[in-house]
């Protein structure tokens, strides 16, 4: 079994004790419960925590935004499948028939694959291989349940791509000469695959395309903030975010 990565709400100096409390308090409530698996999976509110409820809830509004948009989607930073699977069942209950809007996930599966210099910040509490999340194989399963329950489940509408990005993107482009990008979700945290996603996808953007930050303005990461600065106009971008999720930045080009 893989040792669990955190996710950025579990590193300790972003958790409080009542943080870690109520994470107990989710699991052992989930546990507890007698009833089906399949049955607290349909319950989902009655486990989920408010923050990731917060984050499903800001993640359907965007997708709402991006709906008269052409193009596909791609998230550049899976970890564990919940903003990709959000999109995609967006996408099944919004737009069932809408076959020609990808979705599209790009992640090595085996954490942080180097850190640059623009990535540095004071504590240094992160190193290459951190912020793992599942399997690719594991989520490859779930997207199997996922095409069961589509319209249009003989055409394939996900794709997982694996592999560090300074390397995989260019090839995906080359293989999908295509693609037009209706969102681009920017979670690698880092600074060299956060400006190479945003060099090869930014062209393939209409007017009206969604780009997303999940660490924009964070001490954390600093190397996204820099990557955006850099290959962004910002003085002419409208930075919007949700006033009951504190990590997602969005604006429309």
């Amino acid at each position: 079994m893989r040792k669990e990565q955190p996710s950025m709400a579990a590193i300790p100096r972003h958790q409080s004790a009542r943080d870690r409390q109520i994470r107990r308090l989710a699991e052992s409530s989930f546990r507890a419960s007698e009833t089906s698996l399949f049955n607290k999976l349909e319950a989902f509110p009655r486990f989920a925590t408010k923050r990731s409820l917060a984050r499903f809830l800001a993640r359907y509004e965007i997708y709402r935004e991006l709906l008269p948009v052409g193009g596909s989607i791609v998230e550049c930073g899976v970890f564990n499948g919940a903003g990709l699977f959000a999109w995609a069942q967006f996408a099944n209950i919004l737009e069932p028939s809408n076959h020609t809007r990808k979705i599209i996930g790009f992640d090595t599966f085996a954490g942080f694959p180097s850190l640059a210099e623009q990535d540095e910040e004071p504590l240094r509490e992160f190193a290459p291989g951190d912020m793992r999340g599942d399997t690719v194989e594991a989520l490859k399963a779930s997207v199997a349940k996922y095409d069961a329950e589509r319209h249009l489940s003989h055409i394939p509408n996900v794709e997982l791509v694996p592999g560090d990005f300074l390397r995989t993107g260019e090839a995906f482009l080359r293989k999908h000469p295509h693609l037009l990008v209706a969102m681009l979700y920017l979670d690698f945290d880092l600074y060299e695959p956060t400006r190479k996603a945003l060099e090869l996808f930014l062209p393939r953007m209409p007017k009206g395309a969604i780009v997303c930050f999940d660490e924009l303005n964070c001490a954390a990461f600093p190397g996204e903030t820099q990557a955006m600065l850099e290959l962004l106009p910002v003085r002419e971008l409208e930075l919007r975010r949700f006033p009951f999720d504190p990590w997602i930045t969005y604006a429309k080009l």
